[in-house]
C-alpha cells in the first residue's frame, strides 16, 4: 500500500520564499558572469604580440606600445663617410618602406637630404595604404654621407609603421647628433 501526503504551505511562509529565490537568483548570475570573465581572461590577459603589460579584463581594447618602444633604432658609424640607421621592430608592429626619411638638419651649410640603400622587405596588404612593402623584425638603412661632412652633425629620421592589430601610427621624425 502506498501512502501520499501533500503539504499545504501557509500564506505567511510563502512571503519568507522570495527573499530566499531571490539570494539564489543573485548567487547564480554572480557565478555565471565569473565563470564568463574567467574564460575570457587567458586570451585577454595575453597579448604578447602587442607587447600590451596592463588591461582591463572588461575591456576587448588591445594596449599598444609607444612608438619609440615598438620602432627602437639606433645609429652605427660604418666608415668616415657611410653611417647605417638600424631598427628593431616589436613582434606585432612594422615599418613602411617608402616612409622612410634621412637628412642632415644641422649644421646649417650641410642640410641635405640623403638616399638611403635599403634591404629587401615584404609585400603586405595594409588595411589603410593598401598593398606596400613593409619590413619585420628587424631594418636597417644604409646612409652615404656627402663629401665635405663636419665631424659633429644632426640626423634627421623620419619613419611610419603600423601594428597589426590596427593602429596606424603617425609620420615620426627623430633627431640624433653624431660625432665621428
Amino acid at each position: 500500500m502506498q501512502h501520499w501526503s501533500l503539504s499545504v504551505i501557509s500564506h505567511n511562509k510563502l512571503a519568507s520564499a522570495p527573499p530566499a529565490i531571490f539570494v539564489g537568483v543573485i548567487l547564480f548570475c554572480l557565478s555565471l558572469m565569473s565563470g564568463l570573465i574567467h574564460a575570457q581572461t587567458p586570451l585577454l590577459a595575453n597579448p604578447s604580440a602587442l607587447g600590451s603589460t596592463t588591461q582591463s579584463p572588461f575591456s576587448q581594447q588591445p594596449a599598444f606600445l609607444e612608438v619609440d618602444q615598438a620602432f627602437a633604432f639606433f645609429v652605427s658609424l660604418d666608415g668616415p663617410d657611410t653611417i647605417s640607421v638600424h631598427w628593431t621592430i616589436a613582434p606585432g608592429y612594422y615599418l613602411y618602406a617608402d616612409k622612410f626619411n634621412f637628412a642632415i638638419s644641422d649644421p646649417e651649410a650641410l642640410r641635405t637630404a640623403l638616399i638611403p640603400v635599403l634591404p629587401a622587405g615584404v609585400t603586405h596588404e595594409d588595411e589603410f595604404f593598401g598593398v606596400v612593402t613593409v619590413y619585420f623584425g628587424q631594418a636597417r638603412a644604409v646612409l652615404k654621407l656627402p663629401d665635405g661632412s663636419h665631424d659633429e652633425f644632426t640626423l634627421a629620421v623620419g619613419f611610419q609603421g603600423c601594428a597589426e592589430a590596427g593602429l596606424c601610427y603617425p609620420p615620426t621624425l627623430r633627431s640624433v647628433d653624431i660625432t665621428q
